[in-house]
């Protein structure tokens, strides 16, 4: 369970969404028209208000993705049942009608759903959403899906001791939040939301309510807003529309509303009447921000192909500004490291225009400056066409995409649309007619129109100016008045028209001088062809139409960072950033992306400890584009002096602050102390030091040297692949790499954990939070049957953990144990414990996960906790044989890394074979291995 507050960074996320799911219309189009509704959904509402929608798609098969939707969230609440909308939420997953407390759950787990990955809910300010994924391979399991949601719906027994117990639950997931941006979000929430009834209704409400309510507070909540007329139960999945009538009909048709309903209000939000300014710091606070928010203006409806078709046009503006913020963070005097435009709210109905950007300790004015400027470059002298000629391209790409897979989307990206329509009145016209509002509406969009909608956004100036960052260095920060000045100043600062510019029309201007496939041969087991090249790469092929338009490359061989010294260690860690940042061939990044508009392509390089590898993707009509980026990346990487030294400016500034962050400190430490300061140790936090240290010409020499040559590769393409167009490809751009007759191999570097028992106590964080982190780990002798057992041994340790630490002792929100099993560089294995939580729970908590593994190790686990285990993984593998990227990396790991084949194509075998003595073997030898565990907690405990 989750709850959402609308932030920003979410806002910004669902706008790109909306983006490939808008359209355009051309003037052949009738613009009054009402916008039809998809015919592959059913659309319908009972007597009592509720509204359903059914959709068939087989993908995945056996498979139903099922929603209750409640408009109904944090911005209804009392002032006695603040944080009570997001309380409702988790009381619904214990104890209803039809399962009492815990047994939801656990029925879920024995059916093949995951607490959490699969079961979730999230509530936000105005709907509460819950999510529930049904596996149909078994008889009965959608008659209890839908009894569970309707059970949600109105049955939920909220008993008073279930409601005590989930109380600390609650106030655990309360304090994940609370840091540096928790304290100042709500110092400039009030201030931004213009005094609304938002700024005061965070959805996780406030501490003292959760622990203090009566238990009626939450029951009228329930009675008031669960109710048929403000809910929507949407159906999707493997299913045909007459059973799902007969399913909602039985569950959700008879239920009623109350007599006297308390009317679902809409909250309104103020135009902001006056331009204001506001800087805040927090001593934890890792970086700089700037926000520009322009006032709130109510949203319009998208009713007809007109509406569309302007929705269309401010796609093609917010694509535009922001593909002018990105050259400017690329080029060779960043002002920022980066910026971005979107139109977003935290307010259904209502929406603003923001502009955001970061900066370092030099102060505010260089970033705020281009980010003003480019904004007011925009309103004042709009686009060019060779700007909207890129942007028509993009977007014309990503829908085309969209529609070539109409028949491969999984269920889960479509049941959102629908809960969006129900909550938002998102238009669900269907992807067949949008793609036909693309075709036929995107030509004809003129870039004045697209000019006029930067001028209407920014029509009213009265905008709020805000900047948030860390207490270090806030000598250097504007006031609230100067920052107000200095905005006001930015956005009337004389600009100049863009230029036009030309743009190259392909990524080569020679192909290479082909090689030749020399040996052909079949891939048993895979249905898969292995094509060996004139230089000795192996391609092995899987032609697959799991999604219509998807084609994936993975290319590796053996190699890798543990092959360098500590002189190296930073250059190489950090490479194939440095030459991404500085482009391929005779592009820079910025003008590849150019370049690139309209290909929906990738293409990367990357080092691992103990291999090189190259990554791609593309669609059907772009494969030979994808290939002649991947030959660029891996043979013409380009030196650029002025980027090279912009990066790492960059870097430094984003992680300058980071240590001040208690968590990433603490897990720094943790590295520090578990690899005794080895340089060559991981280090999953990046210090502003590493990229001070980096030299271009050494890490373009490791660059070349690990990637250039073809000694050693293989490649697994997988995908809506044809052998006879691709054959060619691979001549042209794989067969071509040239060999330089050297065997890549990899070493082991020696660099391994601390042995023994041992414990750190880490002190930092002015929040009551403290952390736990265990790490359990040895040598041991690789085989598939140990590797199964630990990951095994591991989940079931998991659902132990949410029965003992979260439900019984109210411990926890989330954590628990991961485990690896490794073969390469040396064989060993780890079981890590994550346990976020208060410091007055440490020692608790502790006790009470040891005493988990003690009964495991001397009883084994509970026969129906393996059973759990053993339905989720043949669930999850059975969607997995329909993944393009499962099949590439299981080809992989048998073909390249000699794992046993069988344990890929009979993995259920393997899975049913698993014992419970096979885990209680397990837990006792990896539970006898080393052990270290470090506790993070505030410094008020050091004090004590």
């Amino acid at each position: 369970m989750r709850y959402s507050s609308r932030n920003f960074y979410s806002m910004v996320l669902a706008m790109l969404m909306l983006l490939v799911s808008a359209g355009n219309v051309s003037f052949a189009q009738d613009l009054s028209a009402k916008l039809p509704i998809d015919p592959n959904v059913t659309v319908g509402q009972f007597d009592n208000g509720l509204k359903y929608y059914i959709r068939t798609n087989k993908k995945p098969e056996k498979k139903v993705e099922l929603r209750l939707v409640v408009n109904a969230g944090s911005i209804l609440e009392d002032e006695d049942q603040l944080g009570l909308a997001h309380f409702m939420e988790h009381m619904n997953f214990n104890g209803t009608k039809n399962f009492q407390k815990n047994e939801l759950v656990s029925y879920l787990q024995s059916i093949g759903v995951e607490f959490g990955a699969d079961l979730n809910a999230y509530t936000s300010f105005d709907e509460t959403v819950y999510i529930l994924p049904i596996h149909t391979d078994k008889e009965g399991n959608l008659d209890k899906g839908f009894q569970i949601i309707e059970d949600w719906a109105h049955n939920a027994l909220l008993t008073d001791k279930d409601i005590d117990d989930e109380r600390g639950v609650v106030l655990e997931e309360s304090r994940l939040g609370k840091g540096a941006e928790m304290r100042m979000l709500q110092k400039y929430l009030p201030e931004m939301m213009a005094g609304s009834r938002y700024a005061e209704r965070l959805p996780i409400g406030k501490d003292e309510i959760l622990k203090n309510f009566k238990y009626d507070v939450v029951r009228r909540f329930y009675k008031d807003w669960y109710r048929p007329n403000l809910m929507a139960v949407a159906v999707v999945g493997d299913i045909d529309k007459a059973t799902a009538m007969k399913y909602l009909e039985k569950h959700f048709k008879p239920m009623k509303n109350p007599a006297n309903p308390r009317p679902r209000f809409d909250v309104p939000v103020e135009t902001r009447k006056v331009a204001k300014a506001m800087v805040l710091t927090d001593k934890e606070a890792t970086n700089y921000r700037l926000q520009i928010i322009f006032p709130a203006q109510k949203k319009d409806k998208e009713i007809t192909v007109g509406d569309y078709r302007e929705f269309m046009v401010r796609g093609l503006m917010s694509e535009m500004l922001n593909q002018r913020l990105s050259d400017l963070a690329r080029s060779s005097d960043p002002p920022f490291p980066y910026a971005f435009v979107y139109v977003g709210g935290w307010a259904r109905d209502y929406e603003n225009l923001v502009g955001f950007t970061m900066f370092g300790e030099e102060g505010p004015e260089k970033a705020l400056m281009a980010l003003t400027g480019e904004m007011k470059r925009a309103k004042e002298f709009g686009f060019t066409e060779s700007e909207m000629e890129l942007a028509r391209k993009n977007l014309m790409s990503n829908m085309e995409k969209s529609y070539n897979e109409r028949n491969t989307t999984e269920s889960s990206q479509l049941i959102g649309e629908y809960v969006r329509n129900f909550l938002e009145n998102e238009p669900i016209p269907g992807i067949e007619n949008e793609y036909n509002y693309y075709k036929t509406l995107l030509p004809g969009v003129k870039v004045e129109e697209v000019n006029k909608e930067m001028q209407s956004l920014m029509s009213d100036m009265n905008f709020f100016s805000l900047i948030t960052g860390p207490d270090k260095g806030k000598d250097k920060l504007p006031t609230d008045e100067q920052l107000l000045a200095m905005t006001k100043k930015g956005f009337a600062q004389d600009v100049k028209a863009k230029e036009e510019t030309a743009v190259a029309s392909s990524l080569m201007d020679n192909k290479p001088t082909p090689g030749k496939v020399a040996n052909i041969s079949k891939v048993e087991g895979f249905n898969a062809t292995t094509y060996t090249l004139s230089n000795g790469i192996k391609v092995t092929v899987k032609p697959t139409t799991f999604k219509s338009d998807e084609i994936i490359v993975r290319g590796v061989k053996k190699g890798g960072s543990n092959n360098f010294g500590v002189a190296d260690v930073h250059n190489v860690r950090y490479a194939s950033q440095v030459i991404d940042a500085m482009g391929c061939g005779k592009f820079k990044p910025s003008d590849l992306e150019k370049v690139l508009a309209g290909k929906n392509i990738s293409a990367s390089a990357s080092i691992s400890e103990i291999t090189n590898r190259v990554s791609g993707s593309s669609t059907v009509k772009d494969l030979e584009e994808m290939f002649q980026l991947m030959y660029l990346k891996l043979t013409a990487p380009r030196t650029d002096k002025e980027l090279f030294e912009a990066y790492k400016k960059k870097q430094v500034m984003q992680l300058q602050f980071l240590s001040a962050n208690p968590t990433y400190a603490f897990i720094d430490t943790v590295y520090e102390s578990m690899y005794k300061n080895n340089p060559l140790a991981p280090s999953p936090i990046p210090k502003p030091e590493h990229f001070e240290a980096l030299s271009m010409d050494r890490i373009l020499d490791i660059y070349k040297d690990q990637f250039s040559t073809a000694d050693g590769y293989e490649f697994y393409i997988v995908g809506n692949v044809d052998p006879k167009t691709l054959v060619p490809l691979l001549e042209t751009y794989v067969a071509s790499l040239p060999k330089a007759n050297k065997a890549p191999s990899y070493k082991d570097n020696g660099v391994r954990p601390v042995t023994g028992t041992q414990t750190m106590k880490y002190y930092k964080g002015s929040d009551p939070k403290s952390m736990i982190i265990g790490v359990i780990h040895g040598d041991a002798k690789y085989s598939e049957d140990f590797s199964l057992q630990v990951q095994a041994l591991a989940e079931i340790l998991n659902i132990r953990v949410i029965e003992e630490l979260r439900e019984k002792l109210s411990g926890i929100y989330g954590g628990g144990y991961n485990a690896s099993v490794e073969k390469e560089p040396y064989e060993n294995f780890s079981v890590s414990l994550y346990l976020p939580c208060g410091p007055e729970n440490v020692d608790k908590l502790l006790a009470a996960a040891d005493e988990v593994v003690t009964e495991i190790k001397k009883e084994g686990p509970k026969a129906e906790d393996l059973e759990k285990v053993k339905s989720q993984w043949h669930e999850k593998h059975r969607e997995s044989l329909e993944k393009n990227g499962w099949w590439a990396s299981s080809m992989e790991s048998v073909l390249f890394w000699g794992r046993d084949r069988d344990h890929k194509l009979k993995y259920d075998e393997w899975i049913d074979k698993l014992t419970v003595q096979d885990i209680k073997k397990v837990a006792n030898q990896v539970f006898a291995a080393n052990n270290y565990t470090a506790i993070l907690y505030p410094e008020a405990e050091k004090k004590n």
